[in-house]
């Protein structure tokens, strides 16, 4: 069975590029052996993540993330069963940000600030559909 799983995270301290490269080339690998796949989102210290693979492996790799210690207050935004993955040819794609002044989160937030802890499943849900489809588009121009 497929399942997605959104969640959102603080960064216990500012994280360089060069951190975030590794967290990312670690995850890469990690997941391409789990066949789960998805996004990861970084801005102003938050972490905003989709999981996307059999039900097994998507919760081993929360628990696995969850427990990370360079991050704190994991919460569970969306868990949900699907027919196809938002990102399929992605074993983590990265998306960085700084969230003042971007046209996609003033489309979803209420103060045009990045603050995935206020999404709702629905709001998380169009948010990731977009930057899918952003990603898509790009891909395609490349």
């Amino acid at each position: 069975m497929l399942v997605r799983l959104v969640y959102v995270s603080y960064a216990n301290t500012a994280m360089p590029d060069s951190e975030i490269k590794q967290i990312l080339e670690k995850s890469q690998a990690n997941n391409k052996k789990a066949k789960v796949g998805g996004v990861l989102i970084y801005s102003d210290r938050f972490f905003f993540q989709c999981l996307e693979g059999e039900r097994e492996e998507v919760n081993q790799t929360y628990l696995r993330i969850s427990n990370d210690t360079r991050h704190a207050k994991c919460v569970v935004i969306a868990y949900s069963q699907i027919n196809s993955r938002l990102f399929p040819a992605w074993s983590m794609a990265y998306v960085s940000f700084n969230g003042l002044g971007n046209e996609l989160v003033f489309k979803y937030s209420e103060k045009g600030l990045f603050k995935p802890y206020e999404f709702a499943a629905g709001q998380a849900m169009e948010f990731l559909t977009e930057v899918s489809e952003r990603a898509a588009m790009s891909e395609t121009t490349d």
